[in-house]
Order: structure tokens, then sequence, then C-alpha cells
């Protein structure tokens, strides 16, 4: 799946006019950062039947590179986080470790007006994980995710998103424990194009 997607994005960064970047229209080479609060559901499911569930907040990072294939559609390299803190047990003592639940995939917006302001739809696709990267020697968990979601574009590059990102992530270790998750995130991105 991930030479998939890396195929994908370089097609687009190839069809992409990078001579035309950072000039202030959104068609041409871009590159989006965002941050901003989520909200998570994650259901544990063993052979089918839901063992147990939770509900998480923290935050939300977003990470976008690609282009505009004309001022209202673009198509770009995603990578959407939902971070935070839960108890982990390791057989003799519980401490809190810090995860995240995203989406690695391929996303396109489209927007309703040429210039800003401007509504925006969104929908991604890629492959979804689970992971502890501030541990030593912990293994991410995958699966697949989608994202849908949309925002509002206030001024030139400054854009306000409300996503709905959902992972369905199967166990490393146990062939029947699946993750489900979904997650509401509410990011302020800004987007150099």
């Amino acid at each position: 799946m991930k030479n998939i997607i890396c195929f994908l994005v370089l097609i687009v960064l190839a069809n992409v006019q990078v001579a035309y970047a950072f000039d202030d229209n959104r068609q041409g080479f871009l590159i989006g950062l965002g941050v901003g609060y989520h909200n998570i559901d994650i259901d544990f499911k063993y052979n089918g039947s839901n063992i147990a569930s939770q509900s998480e907040n923290g935050i939300a990072t977003s990470f976008k590179i690609g282009g505009g294939f004309t001022n209202q559609f673009l198509l770009y390299y995603v990578r959407n986080s939902s971070w935070y803190n839960a108890p982990y047990y390791d057989g003799f003592t519980t401490s809190d470790i810090t995860y995240t639940i995203g989406l690695t995939g391929i996303g396109a917006t489209y927007y309703l007006s040429p210039t800003s302001p401007s509504v925006y739809f969104l929908g991604a696709i890629g492959a979804g994980d689970i992971s502890a990267p501030f541990e030593s020697g912990a293994k991410p968990d995958t699966g697949s995710a989608f994202m849908i979601g949309g925002g509002y574009e206030a001024s030139k590059h400054i854009q306000y998103e409300l996503t709905l990102l959902t992972t369905n992530i199967d166990s490393q270790d146990d062939s029947q424990l699946k993750l489900e998750t979904s997650s509401i995130q509410a990011t302020i991105n800004y987007m150099w194009y």
C-alpha cells in the first residue's frame, strides 16, 4: 500500500508546475501544516465482538504536500494524526504513554470559490496506523483509513478545518484483535501555495 501511495505522490508532483509555487494561487505546488484538537473513540474487537471501548482527546496534526491542478481542485499526500495519552500496563506497572492514530495516504480538496474566502470539502484514503512513537521497541499496527471533512479558508493561506478520520487496524500480535477508531479533528491550518 505504501508503495502505491508513493507512486501516486510522484505522479502528482511530476504533473504540478513547481515554477508556480508560492505565488498566492492554489494552482501549483503546495505544502500545508495544521494543529488542533481531537476527540477519538476506540473500539477493541476480538473475533468480531466488541470487548472494550475508550474515548480520548488530545492534539490533532495535519501535513499535506502536493499540488493544485486548478485554483479549486487540489491533490496531495496527507498525514493526519490524533495524539493522546493513555495508561499502559506492562505486567508489572501502569504508566501513561503517548499514542498516535493516523492516516497516511492520498487526499483531495475542492474549494467552492477559486479565491479566498472560500468553503471547501476534502477526502482522503490510505493506510491507517496506531503506534507509541516515543517508546523504544514499540511496533506499529496497521490497517486501512479514510477521512472526510470540510473547512473554511478565511483569508489566503489560513484555513479552519473539521474532519472525521476513521481507521480499521489489525493487531500484529493477535490476528483476531482489531481496533476500529473514529476521530473528530478540529484544526487550524496554514497552506503555502
